[in-house]
């Protein structure tokens, strides 16, 4: 199984000419008023999937992205996901883009908008569209690991601006980068290759860390706050500051890993051969287990929805229980790793726990 992080550019609809003219009236307008076109959109959404229901349907000419990503090679079982802009033409394409991928290759596939990923606000796009973009990559990555998957990023189509970006996070994270530029039908291939900086040295800008995250600041602001001196400031971190006159400010490579970092505060999780057949057989379930699985990196999280009253000689994992609802999780915790052991939802957790086992021994090679 392939998993293919996608950004989404416009090409599907700009390339059509059948539905240019439509397309203009909603192009780069924000998500927020999809109710105002809403007619449009639906016309537009129903034109193009007539195409690909049709038998003269080409990937290769129907879009940038799925040129890129039939040249890829996804197959029945592959997950994609596709990363849009936070615009009515992002929304769009992604919706189409996801039914393409499960209707004409049988993959799984999910569309998310990046909130802020637009070319009209450069400060927005910089401070909440790139931590946006790397906060869903890194949330991707997590649910499946470089090292358990074949995890390729595709930037074939997006931003221009957005390419360098995943590149590096590619080049961080050990995943393989394939794309087609411009015109070109070759499929360029820039291989894993694991970067690492040294975030320990950034100790001393810790005071003013966060802020050059967002923006520039003044060099005698910073030198003012971390007590650097600005001979230090120049000389120390060449490789992490970039400069712009008197003003300063991180460094792509590390605004991105520093972003990285961030999102990764709290324990690791890794979920069980168990959890993912079950993600394949209901992919619905993703959609209700993911945002606990990231909750349940917080270790106070876990204590205050602990749910042990299950625990027997035939259940000895840990019972997360998140409330008044349906989802139950079992897990074990290790070192700063949560193991994702299995998940139910009520009435099938309240048959397993009477009627099966639920060991922590029978589950460490699930994650292997």
């Amino acid at each position: 199984m392939k998993v293919i992080i996608s950004t989404v550019g416009t090409s599907l609809i700009t390339n059509n000419i059948q539905v240019r003219e439509k397309v203009e009236q909603i192009m780069g307008k924000p998500i927020n008023e999809k109710d105002h076109f809403a007619d449009i959109f639906k016309q537009l959404e129903g034109e193009l999937l007539q195409q690909i229901n049709h038998s003269t349907f080409d990937p290769v000419r129907y879009s940038a992205e799925t040129n890129s990503l039939s040249k890829i090679g996804v197959s029945a079982g592959d997950c994609l996901y596709f990363l849009t802009s936070d615009t009515l033409d992002g929304l769009l394409c992604g919706q189409i883009l996801k039914i393409v991928g499960e209707k004409k290759w049988g993959a799984s596939a999910n569309s998310h908008v990046i909130q802020g990923l637009q070319v009209f606000n450069a400060h927005s796009f910089r401070k909440q569209g790139l931590e946006s973009l790397v906060e869903q990559m890194t949330k991707i990555l997590s649910i499946y690991p470089p090292s358990a998957f074949k995890v390729i990023l595709n930037p074939t189509g997006g931003f221009k601006a957005v390419v360098p970006y995943v590149t590096l996070m590619g080049l961080i994270e050990g995943v393989p980068v394939q794309y087609i530029y411009e015109r070109s039908n070759h499929l360029i291939t820039l291989p894993s290759a694991p970067l690492k900086l040294d975030l320990t040295r950034l100790k001393a800008l810790d005071p003013v860390l966060t802020a050059l995250s967002d923006d520039y600041l003044s060099h005698e602001e910073v030198c003012r706050e971390t007590g650097l001196s600005l001979y230090e400031l120049q000389n120390q971190f060449q490789d992490v500051l970039v400069w712009e006159d008197d003003l300063v400010t991180l460094s792509a490579l590390a605004r991105l890993i520093y972003l990285k970092e961030g999102y990764q505060k709290g324990d690791r999780y890794l979920i069980s051969k168990t959890v993912q057949k079950k993600f394949q057989k209901a992919p619905y379930l993703k959609k209700i287990f993911y945002p606990l699985f990231n909750k349940m990196r917080d270790p106070q999280y876990r204590k205050a929805h602990l749910h042990n009253e299950v625990q027997s000689e035939r259940v000895d994992l840990d019972c997360c229980k998140p409330g008044s609802v349906s989802e139950r999780v079992f897990y074990y915790v290790e070192g700063d790793c949560v193991y994702i052991c299995d998940i139910f939802l009520h009435d099938q957790y309240e048959w397993v726990i009477n009627n099966h086992t639920l060991l922590k021994s029978s589950f460490v090679n699930d994650f292997i």
